[in-house]
């Protein structure tokens, strides 16, 4: 069985309201981001908006011939 990546999607969860937070969406990311990276961007994106910074969803589509 082979997997061929498509495309990852980076969904970032910003603000200090949990039920309704800001959503900032990365579309194209690399392969496999390492938990590092995807949480040290995080940081970044809350540094430039001045919110914290919740969590973040890591979306990976393949192809599974």
């Amino acid at each position: 069985m082979q997997s061929t990546w498509k495309k990852t999607t980076i969904t970032f969860n910003l603000g200090t309201d949990p039920q309704h937070p800001i959503r900032i969406t990365l579309a194209n990311g690399i392969a496999n981001p390492t938990p590092e990276a995807v949480e040290a961007f995080g940081g970044y994106l809350a540094t430039l908006t001045g919110l914290p910074f919740q969590h973040a969803a890591v979306t990976t589509q393949n192809d599974v011939a």
